[in-house]
């Protein structure tokens, strides 16, 4: 009977479907019918690998226009910078920030503020594809645009790519920055979640135009007659700084025993053992290529070559990386207290390291190779309390290879006291670090030194910080006790403008102070940081007392949809003896005979942003009181920075 009556249906349907126009119709649209769902930013969470060193921590994205008109690295405003001009040229912090790298160094980091790195990487999870486009246009002085797709192949295997291009030709002639970033990477996490393997291939290109700076020295003199800025005579014709850096970069975990997941906040697993390795391939080079005659002699004249330079540096490096670690914590707890962790682990580096320069008896350009290997041993504890007290320590230290006897020991310590009080982070750290290459040798067309006896820098910090969320303060103080500090120097001896590494054998104190407040009257906000520091060898470490940054703003939201903020920023940092700055090597370089003081006043910047929904604008007019207090202004001797500039950005995000 079954049977009989399906067969009947299908018969008469058939005959309707067939005769019955309207019903086909009305299944083309149910076929046709697209899914209801709007995806929005809350379908792509993202976790970098700073976040996965544990357990993996996914965060939702920032779609705000917090600081979205500081778009450049070099403007960001609790790390400032000195620069040669504009966006993509050499470059260096404001503030003493010293570095806590160990092992070896080739010493060339005046462009690393646009280099994209394995630690910059985001990788998404994507329950729709995932794209953010961001532009920024300051008519034909600026551009930038940057690129981001991402998408999961598979529930659990997410694949992207980044495209960054930034093109900053400035105000004067050859005072260009040309930097081109592309990355491709990938995370897959077993369906188990027990295994993770995060992949990339970056490639980055800086090319940074080296003027030389400008023949007038005094272009913000009141008696100065103003030309056209790109006519403005330069001392160097033809000359660059080409930076290349690409990375093969591939990390494995897995998890071992038992997971916990009840305890998690971002709902992962929380691994009881774990083990991890990491293989890195880094191929670098350096080179800085001149052409053309330098009348005023801003560099010692070509050893071997007056007109033609081209000096290069390269470096490859392959690093494998093995660690081991365990957590003990109570099972089945839905707060996490009295747990242990400890890591154990070894690093082996291997570095090819080549010159192209000129030979020690002046005669042609040679090529000189040196291998080196490092062999480091990882180690971490930590101890978690409760969820407001945790505890931990990690150490680095370089048993056997060139830099043997390198290390940083560093500890940390959190204390929350609570959620209207506030929370307190306290930190230490003591480093050893073997001079980078450039300063025991360098053979150059304009510059050579070989083997110097330099002494490893050794650095001690204390730090305190204060942090209330609630109220938006935050007041922090660090000590830095260095001994052994190196620098670039001029030297007179030969009638030029020579440089040579030099040491500071005495013992350096610097002590910083920082505070950060968030103000709100009504629609009206207000941000501050200050810093202060104080050292008592400012005649070597060259860096301002005071350094504020401040940004007052009418917070608002219009039409019920389009939140708009509308106001300026002010920075300003005391006078102190500045930086000169040597285009071949791309060191910034102090002369401790003749400092140099720079006279330093407010430079403010107006803006508008606004956020509709997944766009973001913003409108913003560059060093707007130009010409009221100061015709410009320089952050590095004899190198002009831009002047008053109107820009222009968006960022939009797709998530289908």
């Amino acid at each position: 009977m079954l049977l009989g009556v399906n067969s009947a249906f299908a018969q008469d349907l058939k005959t309707s479907v067939g005769d019955n126009k309207e019903l086909d119709s009305v299944r083309n649209k149910l076929d046709a019918g697209k899914d209801s769902v709007v995806f929005t930013a809350k379908y792509i969470r993202y976790t970098k690998l700073s976040l996965s060193k544990d357990s993996i921590v996914l965060l939702p994205l920032d779609t705000s226009t917090v600081n979205i008109q500081n778009y450049s690295p070099l403007l960001q405003p609790l790390h400032p910078t000195i620069s040669t001009g504009n966006m993509g040229l050499s470059a260096r912090p404001l503030l003493y920030e010293p570095s806590k790298r160990i092992g070896f160094d080739p010493g060339f980091h005046s462009l690393d503020y646009y280099a994209l790195t394995p630690e910059d990487i985001i990788y998404y999870q994507a329950r729709a594809p995932f794209t953010s486009l961001y532009f920024v246009s300051a008519g034909q002085k600026e551009q930038l645009f940057r690129a981001i797709h991402s998408q999961n192949v598979k529930k659990n295997w997410n694949v992207g790519v980044n495209f960054n291009r930034a093109d900053s030709k400035g105000f004067y002639a050859r005072q260009r920055g040309d930097n081109l970033n592309v990355a491709v990477f990938s995370w897959y996490q077993s369906p188990n979640k027990r295994y993770n393997m995060w992949a990339s291939a970056i490639f980055n290109t800086m090319r940074a135009y080296e003027n030389g700076s400008t023949e007038a020295t005094d272009l913000f003199e009141p008696g100065y007659d103003k030309i056209s800025r790109d006519a403005e005579p330069v001392n160097l014709e033809a000359s660059r700084n080409l930076y290349r850096k690409n990375t093969l970069f591939l990390k494995q975990t897995y998890y071992v025993g038992r997971i916990d997941t009840s305890a998690n906040e971002n709902n992962g697993a929380l691994p009881t053992n774990k083990v991890s390795y990491t293989l890195q391939y880094d191929n670098d080079s350096y080179t800085f290529y001149k052409t053309g005659s330098d009348p005023n002699n801003v560099m010692p004249p070509g050893i071997n070559n007056t007109e033609f330079t081209n000096d290069s540096t390269h470096v490859q490096h392959i690093k494998n990386e093995f660690i081991y670690s365990f957590f003990l914590r109570a099972k089945d707890t839905k707060v996490i207290k009295n747990e242990l962790k400890v890591d154990a682990g070894i690093r082996q580096d291997f570095y090819k390291h080549q010159y192209f320069g000129v030979k020690a008896d002046r005669t042609n350009y040679e090529q000189s190779k040196f291998n080196y290997q490092n062999t480091t041993v990882l180690g971490a504890a930590g101890y978690r309390f409760s969820s407001n007290i945790d505890f931990n320590l990690d150490i680095q230290q370089i048993l056997q290879g060139e830099n043997a006897g390198d290390y940083l020991y560093e500890a940390k310590s959190k204390i929350l006291l609570g959620k209207s009080i506030g929370r307190i982070e306290l930190g230490a750290y003591v480093q050893n670090q073997t001079p980078a290459a450039i300063f025991n040798y360098y053979h150059g067309n304009h510059y050579q030194w070989d083997y110097q006896d330099f002494k490893n820098t050794k650095v001690a910090n204390l730090s305190f910080n204060y942090i209330n969320d609630k109220y938006g303060f935050n007041a922090g103080a660090k000590y830095f006790l260095t001994s052994n500090y190196l620098y670039f120097g001029l030297d007179n001896a030969n009638g030029y403008n020579s440089i040579l590494p030099q040491q500071e054998t005495a013992d350096i104190s610097l002590i910083r102070i920082d505070i950060q407040k968030k103000w709100r009257f009504g629609k009206f906000v207000l941000e501050n940081y200050i810093a202060y520091q104080k050292t008592d060898k400012n005649s070597v470490l060259r860096t301002p007392e005071f350094y504020t940054y401040n940004s007052f703003y009418f917070d608002n939201v219009f039409f019920k949809v389009l939140k708009t903020n509308v106001g300026f920023d002010v920075r300003y940092n005391s006078e102190y003896a500045n930086y000169f700055y040597s285009p071949a090597t791309a060191q910034f370089y102090i002369d401790t005979n003749n400092p140099v003081s720079l006279s330093s006043r407010p430079v403010a910047d107006v803006f508008l942003k606004a956020n509709l929904k997944r766009a973001n604008i913003f409108v913003k007019y560059d060093f707007v009181n130009q010409g009221l207090f100061q015709k410009g202004y320089y952050t590095v001797n004899r190198y002009p920075m831009q002047d008053a500039l109107l820009k222009f950005g968006v960022s939009w995000n797709f998530y289908d």
